[in-house]
This record gives C-alpha cells, structure tokens and sequence, in this order.
C-alpha cells in the first residue's frame, strides 16, 4: 500500500490524543537552596526591556501545549547564538521539512513539536550516515531514531499522525516503524532554551544557567553516560526564561520556567537525581 493511503486510512481511524502524561511516579517539592555558591549560582539576571520583561505574576502550572511527540534533533547544531530566529523557515533544514510534513499529515488531535539541540549524539547509532540521516529523539517514547532525509514523510506518519484503531492499519505501522533503525535512549537530557536569535530573555538567562548546570554537575560528578546538558531552541514561553526542559530517559518531559542560577543545583538534586519535581518552577 502507498504511504499516501495508508495515511488516508490511518488518519481516519485514529483516536484522539490523550495530554502527554508523567508516567513515573513524582513527589512535588520545594526547590531547595543551593549547597554551595559556585561563582555562577548568585548572577544577577540582567535587566531586560519593558517590552520584554519577565512574567512573575502568571502561574506557570499548565503553560505548556499538552503534546502527542515531542522530537528533538539529536543531530543538532552545537553553536547555539548562530540558530536562526526560525528553523521552519529555513528550506531545505529537516525542521523546516518535517514543519512542513506535520501540517500536511497530523490532525489537531496530535500535536508535535520539533526541536533543534546542540546535542551531537549521532555515535550512539552504530552506522550512522552522516551525510544523509538525521538523528531524531521522540518522546514520551524514549526512542532514538535514525531517519534517512528522503523518508521523513515516511517518519511522520509512523510515529507523529496517532494511533489507528483497526488492528490491520495498526499492524501497517507497526510495520513502517520497525523499517526505522532505533534504539532506547539510556539517559538523561537537560536542555535549556538559549534560543538568542528568537528571544533576548531565552538567550541572556540560557547561559547563565547553563554555566550553573555545568558546575552542579561537577559538584555531583554526573557522568555522561546518565546525563547530558545541552541547549534547546524556542520551545513557547519567553515570558517565562529561563525555561529548562528535563527529558528523562522514561520518556518523560518534565519543563520548568522562571529557572534562575540559584534554583539549578535543587534540579539536579530532585529532579536529575531524584524524582521529584519542583513545584514552583514546574510548567507542565
């Protein structure tokens, strides 16, 4: 059967989204106060234009898009100040592409977002083609995988268009999904939006925190093998900077906003360490 009908059939068939939920068990706690101040956990947060202030009056409880996938592009670019203001409008870029795909082959019922990383984790696919594959992160599925450049369609209707109801078009994609090489992530991503071009709040606060993540994790001794920090682009919420996403090897997103340097180490702490959540911070 072509891709086209089976996305038809597919896409006539399928339920209707659920919100992505947590699935592990979460307590919700106080950010705790920094055990130590490393020279970067007490920064001052610059101040910003009044057209472009932070927002400490909303609440930050469901401020995120409850969505069906979230993909991140594992195979991202490392030098995250140079990120245009807009992947999707870049042509020819696999975000732009997959933007693109999403519009024409996903329903309102399933939402997804793309996200470019600096992450380059492209040796953790045994075969990686460089030239012609993207590395792709799906979540809540806890998935890597390698999709070739000309099957992005292809991708998007495996993984992105929901679930079909009738037992054949399951098995169909089912089908279409094991024609993918991936494997389980078997960590951790802590990214945090230094999106500069799209945001001056995101890329003022982003590296502050950063520069407070690299130190904690120090401090831990997290290694890099169960952890990795990385930037993340325009994820919604500017407002709401700094804006630190916890990917958990599970599958679970954990977002948090209004991220501060002093609030970094009680992350890694509950939430990179533990399983807990900060309640204050906590997005969605």
């Amino acid at each position: 059967m072509a891709f086209g009908a089976l996305f038809s059939r597919l896409f006539s068939c399928t339920t209707k989204a659920d919100s992505t939920s947590l699935s592990g068990k979460y307590k919700f706690v106080h950010c705790p106060k920094p055990v130590k101040d490393t020279g970067c956990t007490y920064c001052e947060i610059p101040q910003f234009p009044i057209s472009h202030q932070i927002d400490h009056k909303r609440k930050l409880r469901n401020s995120t898009v409850a969505l069906y996938k979230h993909v991140l592009l594992l195979s991202g670019f490392p030098d995250h100040q140079s990120w245009p203001r807009r992947f999707e409008l870049s042509p020819g870029h696999v975000i732009s592409d997959l933007t693109t795909l999403k519009r024409k082959f996903t329903d309102g019922y399933h939402p997804s977002l793309v996200s470019m990383t600096s992450l380059q984790e492209e040796s953790m696919m045994p075969g990686f083609d460089f030239a012609h594959s993207a590395l792709l992160g799906l979540y809540p599925d806890g998935l890597a995988v390698e999709v070739p450049t000309r099957r992005l369609q292809e991708f998007v209707i495996a993984y992105l268009a929901g679930e079909p109801v009738d037992p054949a078009e399951k098995e169909r994609q089912a089908e279409l999904r094991s024609s993918f090489q991936s494997l389980e992530l078997k960590k951790d991503y802590i990214l945090v939006c230094g999106h500069a071009k799209r945001d001056i709040r995101c890329g003022t606060i982003g590296p502050l925190v950063m520069a407070e993540f690299k130190k904690a994790f120090e401090i831990n001794r997290i290694p890099e093998e169960s952890a990795t920090l990385g930037y993340i682009s325009h994820v919604g919420g500017h407002a709401f900077a700094g804006n630190v996403l916890v990917f958990k090897k599970n599958g679970d997103v954990i977002w948090y906003g209004r991220v501060e340097p002093k609030h970094v180490q009680g992350i890694v702490e509950k939430t990179v360490l533990g399983s807990e959540i900060i309640e204050e911070l906590y997005r969605g």
